[in-house]
């Protein structure tokens, strides 16, 4: 789950993650790309998602590095920010990357 030392880089786990799953692959993909190992970046892309799973806010896009992140209350779209790979753009339950983020978090603080 953790990098055994500082070379090693993390590979973001999270309960009830399934390695393979598309939606899964792609919000791995976030976190290592987008959100990176920036503990205060992280915990501010978490305060959005949880601010729209509450209803604090309708929704929330964000362009990164390398995705489009597009979060409503119950479904979030993953997209590419090129599309010249022809990458198509992925669903997530928003609480499945909820709990990505929550657990990316704890990861990268330690």
């Amino acid at each position: 789950m953790t990098a055994s030392n500082d070379n090693e880089a993390f590979v973001p786990d999270w309960p009830g993650r399934i390695v393979g799953n598309a939606g899964h692959d792609q919000i791995c993909a976030v976190l290592v790309f987008d959100v990176q190992a920036v503990p205060d970046w992280a915990g501010q892309v978490l305060a959005k998602v949880e601010d729209v799973i509450s209803g604090k806010s309708t929704g929330w896009e964000m362009a990164m590095n390398a995705h489009i992140l597009n979060v409503g209350m119950e479904v979030s779209d993953i997209s590419p920010v090129y599309d010249d790979a022809g990458e198509p753009s992925v669903q997530v339950k928003t609480q499945e990357l909820r709990a990505a983020l929550v657990a990316w978090c704890k990861q990268i603080d330690r």
